[in-house]
């Protein structure tokens, strides 16, 4: 009798353990949900404010096109823009709509701006490469790996002007980018640099060669050295 008491007190114990391990999974899952929700909703919240405000600034920079388009303002935007959707994606996963719809936002300002680096390149006579970065980052080898090359030598030689895109997303630019450029989607990552067409992995070395931005970097030193201080 006294095991049997011994059991049922031992089935109890293992029972209420059970329980309150559940409880305590749950309410950690939800505060971590409630987390996730609140960041999105703060991320929408800036998206709003800097929707507007990057329009605005387009429209500014056009107005002295040649004197405004090297602003630092105008340069990093994107950067910013293609942060919040990188830390979006890892809260969030690759699937969730809410990351497919920061990424077509993010698609068309990068269009915008390239139409306007566009413009510059003609009527101020720039001469600065412009690179597309057609990408997926699902069923894609070196996808990754080209997105890090492209990464690094754009951080070390801040040289040119480069413009990353999903080749999945359904919106209109993008698929006149596509189309344009013939990219296919068994063969990313594709890189397009002044109307140049690359498919496949394209390495560090060859980047640079091709872009010539060891000379760019050096005339570029001795034209704005209080840059490089």
């Amino acid at each position: 009798m006294q095991r049997k008491r011994l059991n049922k007190s031992r089935y109890l114990a293992a029972f209420f353990f059970t329980v309150a391990i559940f409880l305590s999974g749950l309410i950690v899952g939800n505060h971590v949900s409630d987390m996730k929700l609140q960041a999105l909703y703060n991320l929408q919240n800036e998206l709003r404010v800097e929707s507007l405000g990057n329009e605005l600034m387009f429209q500014l920079v056009e107005k002295n096109l040649c004197e405004n388009i090297n602003l630092t303002s105008y340069t990093e935007e994107i950067s910013k823009i293609g942060q919040k959707l990188t830390y979006m994606e890892s809260l969030y996963g690759y699937e969730d709509i809410k990351v497919w719809s920061l990424k077509s936002y993010y698609s068309l300002l990068l269009v915008r701006h390239l139409l306007i680096t566009e413009k510059a390149k003609e009527e101020c006579n720039k001469t600065t490469p412009v690179v597309l970065y057609f990408y997926s980052n699902k069923n894609c080898e070196d996808c990754e790996d080209q997105g890090l090359v492209l990464t690094n030598i754009h951080k070390n030689y801040p040289l040119f002007h480069i413009y990353s895109f999903e080749y999945a997303l359904n919106n209109a630019a993008v698929d006149f980018l596509k189309e344009k450029y013939e990219i296919d989607p068994n063969r990313l990552p594709t890189i397009v640099i002044d109307n140049k067409i690359f498919y496949g992995f394209q390495s560090k070395k060859f980047l640079l060669e091709y872009m010539d931005l060891e000379k760019r970097l050096e005339e570029d030193k001795l034209i704005h050295p209080e840059w490089y201080k």
